[in-house]
């Protein structure tokens, strides 16, 4: 549960090795870069690298011949890399003669299957007809017109044409929606009667020469034409893949090739060079150290340098979390507040804790916790990130369900710990769950002061609302308040003014006693007025705040309680009584089970929204910023 210790590196090479280092030892490990110039504060005699990458159009043809070659990238294995960009531009144009000929005749073949199964759909609504199609087109006196109608307009049609127009119009199919057919009218008044079509809303069926004769036959030949381009598909199919099962280690090497060429111009970004000597910066994790260490012993021209994070304080190290596989998943829930900063506490582990305990109390029910652990499962398997904090969340709820007694709502008679909704436990649960705030709030504070220590901020540590001052003022106060319920004698003015108003000025005096203890000389604020005015209205604020957070954590407890209700309002309409199950209807089954799936979700939904409410305001807000940056370390990018 910690960030993962950083090294700086600098490796310091010959100009022309520059591409062979970084695809030897750069791309593909685990080598954060920074760039150069943000490293180095002297940076005479450096100059950039060019930015325009020559590798751009000769990506663009080996992506262009991969999908030629239907090769998907993310399958190729990116080992070997050795190819120049002659030899890859070789393999690019090699491949496209021996396939371009085979490409064609697929076209071909591709584009007649294509025109004759257009002709068949369009024949298909005319294929009951026992006509032959050219003795249509073939008169001379009479025009005819192909397509169809919308089935409103086809009932409005001898209203349009009454007895003025000599037209006929023959229906050989219907839709739902359309009326399929064919009218036929003299040549004198066509362009009439097209306009009375056209404003029925006729669409004409373009007929093409193919399509002549009778429409079953024509669908036949058209058919039979087709199977035949299908074979010669696959012969061309089957050519085809010899051809690429003939080049294929090729073309993986020169794809292989042109990636690490390109990616390792792009890396030239960070970098920096004289005239002799390139300069390349980055960040490794301290394990790693050694094996790069090792690995840049095989070239003598190559200089490897490691500085501590201490060393360059100008830069701050990137963010790679190391936690275990049980709380691994719940960074995704940190990730959302931010990354931690290197120099910050991990506060993953913490969450994960606090988060599954208070998901448990407010959920706490065995049948609904083990469903919600076995949807977990479900979802994991599909690689969604909340599917193994589904199945912890639920694994917990299903624990408290046992020490609650409750099982899919229903109370047992006996229960490990005690049922929160007995009327003489209802007050202990509510109590009990402002005790469990005050422990993490308490809790956050120690963590504030732990990345006071770590980021070396004495006033953090000490004047901090959330460090000393801040923890003792707020246990005084709790303790002042449990003295005070129990009648004990324990606020006197003394232990007043100690405990209570002293760190209260320590807190309103952070800045300035913060820039005392680091001997500043302008340690005072220059407008005092307006400080002392600001700081008023905060110290306000603050002391609502700390009673505000701990009441908050209330609700932990009424969501224990609204659990328990919802489902007694749920056996309560299925009108069966919480100690006997003898005798179920029907209606009241089904009551039940939709009673248990609502409850289920919603309130799922509702106590993970809350808990993650409470994580974030009144824990992360104490002591987290979250500004890290992540590690990314320069990996091979396969399109």
């Amino acid at each position: 549960m910690a960030v993962e210790k950083m090294k700086l590196i600098n490796i310091i090479g010959p100009l022309d090795d520059f591409d062979r280092v970084v695809m030897d030892y750069v791309i593909g490990s685990n080598i954060h870069l920074e760039n150069v110039f943000n490293v180095f504060t002297n940076q005479i005699g450096f100059m950039p690298f060019d930015d325009t990458n020559p590798y751009v159009d000769l990506m663009k043809i080996m992506d262009d011949t991969l999908k030629m070659a239907k090769i998907d990238p993310h399958t190729i294995p990116m080992t070997s890399y050795y190819q120049t960009p002659a030899q890859i531009m070789e393999t690019a144009r090699r491949l496209e003669s021996m396939v371009s000929g085979v490409l064609s005749q697929k076209e071909k073949f591709e584009g007649l299957i294509g025109a004759n199964e257009k002709i068949i759909d369009q024949l298909q609504y005319i294929a009951g007809a026992s006509f032959n199609l050219n003795d249509f087109f073939e008169m001379k006196n009479i025009k005819v017109r192909f397509g169809r109608l919308p089935r409103e307009s086809y009932k409005r049609l001898n209203q349009f044409l009454g007895k003025s127009y000599a037209t006929i119009f023959f229906k050989f199919s219907e839709t739902r929606e359309y009326v399929y057919g064919v009218y036929c009218s003299p040549i004198s008044i066509k362009e009439k009667v097209d306009t009375i079509f056209s404003s029925l809303y006729f669409e004409r069926l373009m007929l093409p020469d193919k399509a002549r004769g009778v429409p079953s036959e024509v669908i036949e030949r058209l058919r039979g034409e087709n199977e035949g381009y299908q074979k010669q598909l696959a012969a061309l199919d089957k050519e085809f893949t010899q051809i690429i099962d003939e080049v294929k280690d090729e073309i993986y090497l020169a794809y292989s090739s042109i990636s690490h060429l390109y990616q390792a111009y792009d890396i030239r970004r960070y970098a920096a060079h004289t005239k002799e000597s390139f300069y390349i910066a980055g960040w490794v994790p301290q394990s790693e150290c050694d094996g790069l260490s090792e690995a840049l012993d095989k070239e003598p021209n190559v200089t490897l340098i490691f500085e501590e994070p201490d060393i360059v304080k100008h830069l701050n190290p990137p963010t790679k979390l190391k936690n275990n596989r049980l709380i691994r998943p719940f960074e995704s829930f940190v990730a959302m507040y931010g990354l931690p900063s290197y120099n910050e506490f991990d506060p993953t582990g913490l969450f994960a804790i606090t988060y599954s305990l208070m998901f448990g109390i407010m959920y706490g029910d065995v049948g609904h916790g083990l469903v919600l652990a076995l949807v977990g499962f479900l979802v994991q398997r599909r690689g969604n990130f909340l599917g193994p904090i589904l199945k912890i969340c639920g694994f917990v709820s299903a624990i408290f369900g046992v020490l609650f007694g409750s099982i899919f709502g229903f109370e047992l008679e006996y229960s490990f710990m005690y049922k929160p909704m007995a009327t003489e436990n209802i007050m202990k649960t509510l109590i009990g769950a402002v005790v469990i705030g005050a422990v993490i709030i308490t809790a956050s504070m120690i963590v504030n002061m732990m990345n006071g220590f770590r980021q070396k901020d004495i006033g953090r540590i000490l004047f901090d609302a959330n460090g000393v001052a801040g923890f003792v003022f707020y246990w005084a106060a709790i303790i002042g308040v449990i003295s005070a319920v129990l009648g004990n004698s324990t606020l006197k003015a003394w232990y007043i003014g100690v405990f209570v108003v002293l760190p209260l000025v320590l807190v309103f005096l952070k800045k300035p006693l913060a820039n005392l203890v680091r001997r500043r000389k302008d340690w005072m604020p220059k407008e005092k007025g307006q400080f002392f005015l600001e700081n008023a209205f905060e110290m306000l604020e603050l002391i609502l705040s700390y009673i505000t957070n701990t009441i908050s954590f209330i609700r932990v407890g009424a969501f224990a309680l609204n659990h328990a209700g919802m489902m007694m309002v749920v056996y309560s309409l299925a009108n069966v009584s919480q100690h006997s199950f003898e005798r179920l209807g029907f209606s009241q089954v089904m009551v039940l089970v939709l009673g248990n799936v609502l409850v289920l979700g919603l309130e799922g939904l509702l106590v993970a929204i809350q808990v993650l409410r409470l994580e974030f305001y009144e824990m992360f807000s104490r002591y987290y910023s979250g500004q890290g940056r992540p590690f990314s370390p320069k990996t091979l990018i396969q399109k």
